[in-house]
């Protein structure tokens, strides 16, 4: 029998990247995904990839930004399949407009405005705090459910990654806190922080900065440390991080 038979898995980003290989591996698992994200036409070819490899899938385009988009999200799958097992925390980045015209790799903390500070901890940090709070709810009722928020090695270490590398290492301290709160209701909430992963969005930014021959690890080795953390962790691990892809 698969590890994730039945389960209902909601997978935030799942369009591409990350996200997309971890619903693959979710779906793989037996777990029905949810695959969420703003773009519909990637997540139909996400869907597709799943079905197409014999699981289950379907999709809701939503902005995850706002609160009440992830109320919809979470009333239309309590409709449809009366709970939530899995939680993936996977939506965010760094968005194009901020760096496509900047000269170096880091913006220094002066130099941020504060529009473009908004929108990276809305993207980054927003996202999943609006997602565990409309869902835990929903798994503390089950008294069950996992949670695995992507963070990134640029929130562990010192970085000059400005507001990413805050909301990134903010994951973690949430992550942290989540898990704490919600130990006594069988509930497991944990963080995987990946160095730079090969995605589309991270190629894009390479080539801005000139870093096109960087080293990066892959997007399908993130979904196994996530199918870890869902399938074989330990029942009392919880609260904790797995860093991937460095040798710091």
């Amino acid at each position: 029998m698969k590890k994730l038979e039945g389960k209902i898995a909601i997978i935030t980003g799942a369009g591409k990247g990350i996200g997309r290989e971890t619903a693959l591996a979710v779906a793989a698992e037996g777990a029905i995904v949810v695959a969420v994200a703003r773009t519909r036409s990637n997540l139909e070819e996400t869907v597709k990839l799943i079905e197409d490899n014999g699981g289950s899938a379907v999709c809701f385009s939503h902005d995850l930004t706002v609160g009440t988009e992830v109320e919809a999200l979470v009333a239309k799958v309590m409709e449809r399949f009366g709970r939530i097992d899995i939680l993936v925390n996977n939506a965010g980045g760094y968005p194009a407009e901020i760096y496509k015209n900047i000269e170096h790799q880091a913006i220094k903390f002066w130099e941020w405005t504060e529009e473009q500070w908004d929108q990276i901890i809305k993207t980054n940090i927003r996202i999943p705090f609006l997602c565990i709070n409309k869902i835990l709810p929903v798994m503390i009722s089950q008294k069950s459910g996992k949670v695995v928020s992507v963070s990134s090695r640029m929130g562990r270490i010192a970085s000059q990654m400005g507001a990413y590398a805050v909301a990134k290492g903010a994951i973690i301290t949430m992550t942290k806190t989540a898990a704490i709160q919600t130990k006594e209701y069988g509930i497991q909430v944990n963080a995987v922080a990946p160095g730079i992963v090969d995605t589309p969005g991270q190629r894009v930014y390479n080539h801005s900065v000139g870093q096109d021959d960087v080293a990066m690890g892959s997007a399908a080795d993130v979904a196994k440390a996530i199918i870890y953390l869902l399938c074989d962790a330990p029942d009392v691990m919880t609260g904790q991080s797995i860093d991937l892809f460095t040798t710091v």
